[in-house]
């Protein structure tokens, strides 16, 4: 797999993984599952005023909890609605920059909760400052955590890339993907191969790997891969999707609408009204 260069339009890992939804919402719980966590454990931010008989009662669990939810509904908003609006498709410069807003404006939410909880007895600029250091250092380690953990995943999407490319075994009828600048190959056995799904500027391919689901992310668009392949069981069903003809287990709904499920895996592909008669007329033959 070839490597990518950091000042090409959105083609690295990083830009790749803060754009799918799944990763955005891993990235908002992990921030405020862990502002919750490292406050009990530590009371950091004067909330036990340094008093060595201190211990956690309900109601400061309680408060936690609601900065650690406000935390988590903070980024969520920020990824899913604000990013979108403002910062258009990601490369890496955009994500630092999106990443020190991110750092800042955790620190503005919680300083203006934390003072609306103590009915407003820190409101001063020193404090908001202090809590602009001392927050966006809290939030680095998870940060710095998520940020390892998609490393892994891309690692680890590359290895299942380089693994399933040379399953060249006699016999085996193969389904052949490369992405738009030809650079990345990836082939999946027909029989193993469930579904392909649009991920913005990727498609997720989604196989089968002794009994369990997959999936390899490649760049490129489901429209040019539909346009490109060659293999008449894998039918475009969906804008989202294309379905393995061959893998389908049960077909429910009409004609205004079906739902598919597949062998080996409890997810439902959905069928489009322009795509059902298709698919129902290939089902059938």
């Amino acid at each position: 797999m070839n490597p990518v260069k950091p000042d090409d339009a959105a083609p690295d890992y990083l830009a790749h993984y803060f754009s799918i939804a799944r990763y955005q919402w891993i990235f908002a719980l992990t921030i405020g599952v862990f502002v919750v966590l490292f406050m009990l454990a530590f009371q950091p931010f004067g909330v036990n005023n340094f008093d060595p008989t201190f211990s956690i009662t309900l109601e400061l669990v309680l408060a936690v909890s609601a900065i650690g939810g406000v935390v988590t509904a903070t980024v969520a908003l920020n990824e899913f609605a604000l990013r979108p609006l403002v910062l258009g498709p990601l490369n890496r410069p955009r994500l630092i920059v999106w990443l020190a807003w991110t750092f800042l404006l955790i620190s503005t939410v919680v300083f203006v909760f934390y003072n609306y909880l103590g009915h407003w007895h820190d409101l001063k600029l020193s404090s908001y400052l202090g809590f602009i250091r001392d927050v966006s250092m809290l939030v680095a380690f998870p940060v710095a955590g998520f940020l390892f953990y998609i490393r892994h995943e891309s690692l680890k999407s590359e290895y299942v890339q380089l693994r399933t490319i040379h399953l060249d075994a006699p016999g085996a009828r193969l389904v052949r993907f490369s992405s738009d600048n030809e650079k990345d190959q990836l082939a999946v056995a027909l029989d193993d191969l469930l579904y392909l799904e649009s991920q913005d500027n990727y498609v997720d391919v989604v196989h089968l790997e002794n009994g369990s689901r997959r999936g390899h992310l490649i760049r490129s668009s489901l429209k040019r891969l539909e346009d490109t392949l060659e293999e008449p069981m894998l039918v475009r069903c969906h804008r989202s999707f294309m379905v393995n003809l061959s893998n389908v287990r049960t077909c429910q709904g009409n004609r205004h609408g079906l739902k598919l499920t597949l062998d080996g895996i409890d997810q439902i592909i959905p069928v489009s009204r322009g795509y059902t008669e298709t698919i129902l007329k290939r089902l059938n033959t």
